[in-house]
């Protein structure tokens, strides 16, 4: 979990400087009907009439991760020498805005490095990637927080995050002013009390927020976890969050965070894909068949573009296909952004989603 020691001790606040960016355009927000109005006021679907300049802006981290094929993850009290696969940029942030951009948002991403090469290299590579990156800040004397990844033959991972005294802005220089550019803003969830914080000042401002619950903070925080999914349009959460949420139910787990306000619910599960909870609605979808290459940055893939969908328009149905099509392209490259060098669009995936209706949930 972050905390504050992970925050840069430089607290110039970060100004709304994507909305000028010549990479952000100026293209008219899609105003498709849809259909998926959620229950209460605060979640009207009011997408069409907004006209803010960004669609997705991503609050957190992004970091380099080193990968590294290991014949077996290595455990408590064992070695596993493998060979260095590969340096690719990463963070659950970075890798949800690119998702994002890929899925035909307008992303940007609030982010700080350090004044290393790391840091260069993470945000130059998100740039290239289509993320706007201007409202992001450098640390002077800081290093940029990395990862080291084990895959074993399958793919499956093992991570260790090295983080440093540079991974996260702290509130304060998130301003309001910045956090207006955006229609959607999705602040990293690895620190609960600093996700609330963000989650309720973009509200107020009118942006819709979307969450990324990790099974680590939400452990033996269960009131944290309500107040944040209260201030949410969007809940993602993995298998292992539900493990801790609710005994490993997805439905259950669906349902407490609707119970606490949350207007839709998506619960990733890895190869056997994803499921969607709204008042009223329940959907699962599963990609096709693909060799599994390495899973690093799949859920955070699906988050984003899952998220790019909907706030450009599309139906709950439609962006989770989007969000299942773009892991599949994900987990297929080494590296969680390396699917975006490789010239396929999502569109082209999207067809081989099996998506179907699923119970709806009691109560909603």
């Amino acid at each position: 979990m972050t905390t504050q020691n992970d925050r840069p001790a430089d607290d110039r606040p970060l100004n709304g400087r994507s909305v000028d960016d010549p990479r952000v355009d100026d293209q008219s927000v899609d105003d498709r009907h849809v259909d998926d109005r959620h229950v209460d006021d605060r979640h009207v679907d009011d997408r069409h009439v907004d006209d803010r300049r960004v669609d997705v802006l991503a609050v957190g981290d992004a970091s380099v991760d080193y990968f590294v094929h290991v014949p077996h993850i290595a455990v408590a009290d064992d070695k596993a020498i493998g060979r260095l696969a590969g340096v690719h940029g990463g963070g659950m942030s970075a890798n949800l805005a690119a998702a994002a951009s890929f899925a035909g948002a307008r992303a940007a991403l609030a982010t700080a490095v350090g004044a290393d090469d790391l840091g260069r290299q993470a945000l130059d590579r998100l740039a290239a990637q289509g993320v706007d990156v201007s409202a992001s800040v450098t640390v002077p004397g800081g290093h940029t927080w990395f990862c080291v990844i084990q895959l074993d033959p399958s793919g499956e991972k093992s991570l260790v995050g090295a983080v440093t005294e540079v991974k996260i802005p702290a509130v304060g220089q998130i301003s309001d002013e910045l956090l207006r550019t955006a229609r959607l803003v999705a602040p990293l969830a690895d620190d609960l009390d600093w996700a609330i914080a963000l989650a309720g000042r973009a509200g107020a401002g009118g942006a819709k927020v979307a969450v990324d619950l990790e099974p680590d903070a939400v452990a033996g925080r269960l009131d944290q976890v309500r107040e944040l999914a209260r201030l949410s349009d969007l809940v993602f959460c993995n298998q292992r969050a539900a493990d801790v949420l609710a005994g490993g139910d997805p439905a259950r787990c669906a349902a407490l965070l609707l119970a606490a306000g949350a207007g839709a619910v998506v619960v990733t599960r890895g190869r056997a894909g994803a499921l969607c909870f709204a008042p009223g609605q329940s959907w699962s979808a599963r990609g096709p068949e693909i060799e599994v290459v390495d899973t690093t940055g799949a859920g955070d893939t699906l988050a984003g573009a899952f998220t790019g969908s909907w706030i450009r328009g599309r139906s709950l149905a439609d962006s989770l296909r989007a969000g299942v099509a773009a892991a599949s392209l994900c987990v297929g490259r080494l590296g969680s952004r390396a699917y975006l060098d490789a010239g396929t669009g999502i569109d082209s995936l999207v067809r081989n989603v099996t998506l179907d209706a699923a119970p709806p949930l009691q109560g909603f």
